[in-house]
């Protein structure tokens, strides 16, 4: 295929990709969720659940569909930001684009990795939570710098990446505040280290749980922005 050719096709399909990736995550883990059912015959909670235990060989009955899931759908974002770096043209969303390219990648591999692998399960989610972080305050920058004269994606889309933002910020916030007080055990990081209580309410699962909803609604907001 011609470069030109791709890059077209591209700039016009990207958000597609944006939307469906989202909505495939979202279907498989509403899908894990619903017939989950943990080591203790407890019920899925987002309330003391990490997202990576929808993924759980052995436990999750439905952790064939969330992997796949989560790794064909993260692949899809490569597309999308290519094709908004390629709309957006500056230099805050080409390095977003690298970076973008790498927290997409480690999301995948999360989902390759799943909480059954631990060490690596904890580096690709690690390494996911901090691109991600980058990733959304690049493109929210390339975003606001657009020329007034030539605004293809509206600056009030913003407020759905700010909000992702600051939801990546604070779990790694909370994270880094854990490790340092090493207090109670709450965190994958321990959790196969000693014994574990599953807490009623978790700080963390909420975070992080809080960082996907926010990622999927600035995915979808640019996305459907990027169609009008």
């Amino acid at each position: 295929m011609d470069w030109n050719v791709a890059v077209v096709f591209i700039q016009q399909a990207y958000p597609y990709f944006g939307i469906g990736g989202s909505l495939l995550i979202i279907a498989s883990m509403l899908a894990a969720g619903m017939v989950y059912r943990g080591k203790d015959g407890e019920r899925y909670s987002v309330l003391n659940h990490y997202i990576s235990e929808l993924g759980e060989v052995g436990v999750s009955r439905a952790a064939p569909i969330f992997n796949l899931g989560l790794i064909i759908g993260s692949l899809a974002f490569i597309p999308f930001i290519t094709g908004l770096t390629f709309t957006l043209d500056n230099l805050w969303a080409k390095i977003g684009l690298a970076i973008g390219i790498w927290s997409t990648l480690s999301c995948a591999l999360v989902g390759v990795f799943p909480m059954n692998h631990m060490e690596a399960h904890k580096w690709v989610a690690v390494s996911y939570f901090r691109s991600g972080l980058v990733m959304v305050l690049l493109y929210s920058i390339a975003v606001f710098v657009q020329p007034a004269t030539i605004v293809v994606i509206p600056k009030i889309s913003n407020v759905a990446g700010l909000l992702a933002f600051f939801c990546y910020a604070a779990f790694l916030f909370t994270m880094d505040t854990h490790k340092k007080k090493d207090d109670e055990p709450e965190t994958l990081e321990t959790e196969s280290e000693k014994e574990w209580v599953r807490p009623k309410v978790s700080r963390f699962t909420i975070l992080e749980w809080a960082i996907s909803f926010s990622n999927f609604l600035w995915f979808l907001i640019v996305a459907l922005f990027a169609l009008r």
